[in-house]
């Protein structure tokens, strides 16, 4: 039985809606209140169990939750619809939300600190821009091939072939078009300027920050992989063991257990981080293509024997799944990374 009250709050721009429920299981209210009563109502209230649903700014009420002394607990969309009773409303969602946090067994997603939200923040905001980058350039190229224009691969092809068709002696395209194809242009260099000032405002943050210095030594980690691993792990202190860690990203084999039999399949590509295991993958690839004939360190003698045993692909995830292992190490312990030499 718990010992104190239960607040499920249904998040919302404008409105959000607040169950609470007694430590008797005694449902007392499910009301909507602004963002400003949501404020005064956490100040005031005892001592409770604060449960969200992971969605835009949980984050930030857990933490003004958790100033007040609450117990936070962020809980996936995925397992709070499995509560929802009757039709979709923010009343039943909210008392989904709350009756999901008391069950049995229930995975919590870990709360972040802001620290951890801004490096994940300037990582998306970077990521963002770089889509934009590609769309822009995958669309002025579309644009000039409907009037026979092609353009070379990459950056170079683009910016030279953009310069001789907007000159005004050029006349491949309708002069109708001209305007547009600058409009266009001019808003591919502008974006290209902000991916490399979100990319040098990353790369600041990441070497301010100690313990993602401390990554940045870790094989096939560069200023992404760091970035992401502090956003996802955090200090590692919400993981019991380095396996946890690996699990909450998505690189350790699944497994189906029936009839006392176990069978272990592929990772989930489904599930975890899929940004960040992606860029460990490429990280750990990009390791194993560079290893020496004669290893020179205990890594890369069990690196060499891996790839020999069961090819570079399942080698580069069985080294992205160590370097999350070697992450929450170092994030809980606050040592360096030192490498093991032969």
């Amino acid at each position: 039985m718990i010992k104190c009250n239960v607040i499920g709050l249904d998040l919302a721009k404008n409105v959000i809606q607040v169950c609470k429920i007694s430590s008797d299981g005694e449902l007392i209210y499910n009301k909507a209140v602004s963002p400003r009563k949501l404020r005064e109502l956490l100040a005031k209230e005892k001592i409770a169990i604060i449960s969200l649903e992971g969605c835009g700014s949980c984050h930030y009420w857990g933490r003004l939750a958790q100033q007040y002394g609450h117990d936070v607990r962020i809980i996936s969309p995925k397992k709070v619809k499995a509560f929802l009773q009757g039709q979709k409303t923010d009343a039943n969602d909210a008392l989904a939300i709350a009756i999901a946090s008391i069950q049995l067994g229930m995975v919590f997603s870990q709360l972040k600190s802001e620290e951890q939200q801004t490096v994940q923040t300037v990582e998306k905001s970077r990521k963002f821009l770089e889509k934009y980058v590609t769309s822009l350039s995958n669309h002025i190229r579309a644009f000039m091939y409907e009037y026979g224009i092609t353009i070379p691969q990459g950056k170079k092809g683009l910016r030279e072939t953009a310069a001789i068709v907007m000159d005004e002696n050029d006349k491949r395209l309708p002069s109708s078009l001209q305007g547009i194809l600058e409009i266009l242009w001019d808003s591919y260099k502008n974006t290209l300027e902000q991916l490399k000032f979100s990319e040098q405002a990353r790369e600041i943050l990441v070497k301010k920050l100690e313990p993602c210095k401390r990554l940045l030594d870790l094989e096939g980690v560069g200023p992404v992989c760091a970035a992401r691993l502090y956003a996802s792990l955090g200090d590692g202190r919400n993981f019991k063991k380095g396996r946890d860690a690996s699990v909450y990203i998505g690189l350790t084999p699944k497994q189906h257990s029936s009839g006392g039999k176990v069978y272990m399949r592929g990772i989930n590509k489904n599930e975890g981080d899929k940004e960040l295991r992606a860029a460990l993958y490429q990280g750990a690839f990009s390791v194993i293509y560079k290893l020496p004939v004669q290893a020179r360190t205990k890594k890369q003698a069990w690196l060499i024997s891996l790839v020999a045993r069961v090819g570079v692909k399942r080698a580069s995830i069985a080294l992205a799944n160590k370097t999350v292992r070697t992450a929450w190490a170092l994030l809980v312990s606050g040592d360096k990374y030192k490498v093991a030499l032969i």
